[in-house]
């Protein structure tokens, strides 16, 4: 619930069609889900005005709009306030811009009288997980008292609509913080000044832009700088940039090969945590990989230090995980297991996904050849996209037995790298008769690649 006076202190504003009211309304920025009462946003759209096709809410009683000022959306809202006098029309000069300075006076005004806490995370994988296995601990202890990103809305405009939802009620805020371009995560660390933060890894992601996984640590490491100095922040020793980063006051260490104030050791189904906060064993059955078990030790542990009253029931939470859909999960599909993460994908997250995949084949007793991979395009990877594939090709060796499929314009070069392989330009040359005819006698499937492809289709997903 967001004060509407803040509005005027915006430097974007510029009028209202009446005075605004000292009164708190959620915000909305989609006519399909509008609740009344709730103050509306209309961004200007590629294909649409929004401004045209506000009847629906007005007539629920819509009581503010917000627009942005153009000849035409000027026009359209004194016509739209002789038809709905009882709604108030702020006019802004940019749309997106007043929502994350209203953003951040909501923010800065909620920390002073209510003493939140934001926990922001960047990095180049893990995001998403990392935040949905916090936020489902946090919820499990105190289910209206946080607020987290939803999906992957981690961009200029996701992040202030995240922190806007936040209420007197909201003691902990988790905040994704993505980027594919340099100065973005200054921006949101800017918009939303975190209190605690993460820093997942460094790795090979959107080299279209950043060229250099130097760039990459330039980029997302800076939330280490954003945030808090005094803040509590998480520190992947494992990580070959990140361990670099000098330890300060609030810093806890974390890691599965070096010496950390917090050191992991997975196994199928369960991470050991030993250090600053005890020993703890953690298990789930839903989990699968040892990156994915370290992750939920790294999410434990920050909501452990957060409320470390709340210890045993965080811990008992941990085992009731479950992955979202497209993302790390198990599905049985026409007699198959399925291992599905079609959400995204670049070299180091593949990595460690295929390897996540055969550990678990291998803890199953299952046999590499009963199993096949099929592999999507990583997309962003800018001039040395097929160097990278061909990379990942090579890791592939290492389980030689597997059969491979190959989709997209890199098909070739993961072929190249591994050697043996089925290669399709795309994702519907797969189906069918091809589909059938290579899987057939494989009851173990890995699935992953980057979200243009689409490769959860191959299971009739939409």
């Amino acid at each position: 619930m967001i004060n509407m006076k803040l509005s005027e202190s915006c430097p974007s504003f510029r009028g209202a069609s009446k005075q605004i009211p000292d009164t708190k309304l959620p915000i909305c920025a989609d006519t399909r889900s509008y609740i009344n009462p709730s103050f509306f946003v209309a961004y200007p759209g590629q294909r649409a005005n929004p401004m045209n096709h506000l009847d629906s809410i007005l007539s629920e009683g819509c009581p503010i709009v917000v627009f942005q000022e153009s000849e035409e959306n000027n026009k359209i809202s004194i016509n739209l306030q002789s038809k709905y006098p009882s709604t108030l029309f702020i006019k802004v000069n940019d749309a997106v811009a007043f929502t994350q300075e209203l953003a951040l006076a909501h923010v800065k005004q909620w920390k002073k009288s209510y003493q939140g806490k934001i926990f922001a995370i960047s990095g180049s994988n893990g995001k998403t997980t990392h935040k949905e296995m916090l936020s489902f601990l946090l919820k499990t202890v105190m289910p209206e008292e946080v607020v987290a990103t939803e999906k992957n809305h981690n961009n200029h405009l996701g992040v202030p609509l995240t922190l806007l939802r936040i209420s007197e009620k909201t003691k902990v805020c988790v905040l994704e913080l993505g980027s594919n371009h340099p100065g973005e995560i200054k921006v949101l660390c800017d918009l939303s000044h975190p209190d605690c933060g993460l820093v997942t890894n460094i790795g090979a992601t959107h080299l279209e832009f950043f060229e250099t996984e130097e760039n990459v640590f330039k980029e997302e490491g800076y939330l280490y700088y954003g945030m808090d100095p005094q803040g509590m922040f998480f520190q992947n020793m494992d990580d070959v940039f990140l361990s670099k980063l000098p330890k300060r006051n609030g810093t806890i260490t974390f890691s599965s090969k070096a010496k950390a104030d917090l050191t992991y050791l997975a196994s199928e189904g369960e991470v050991e945590i030993n250090g600053v906060l005890g020993h703890e064993i953690l298990r789930n059955k839903f989990l699968t990989g040892s990156h994915n078990l370290t992750n939920m030790a790294t999410a434990w542990a920050i909501a452990v230090s957060l409320f470390p009253d709340k210890r045993g029931v965080l811990t008992a939470a941990a085992s009731l995980f479950r992955p979202t859909p497209n993302r790390s999960e198990w599905k049985d599909f026409h007699g198959k297991k399925i291992y599905l993460d079609a959400y995204n994908a670049n070299p180091s997250s593949m990595k460690v996904a295929v390897s996540g995949f055969f550990e678990w084949l291998q803890a199953h007793k299952v046999s590499e050849t009963d199993s096949l991979l099929v592999l999507g395009d990583m997309n962003e990877l800018g001039t040395n996209a097929s160097r990278y594939h061909k990379e990942v090709g090579e890791f592939l060796k290492q389980w030689p037995h597997a059969h491979c499929v190959f989709i997209g314009r890199y098909a070739s070069d993961y072929l190249a790298g591994r050697g043996s392989g089925t290669c399709y330009p795309e994702v519907t040359k797969f189906k069918g008769d091809e589909w059938n005819h290579l899987t057939h006698g494989k009851s173990y499937l890995f699935i992953k690649g980057s979200r243009s492809l689409q490769l959860e289709s191959l299971l009739g997903i939409t």
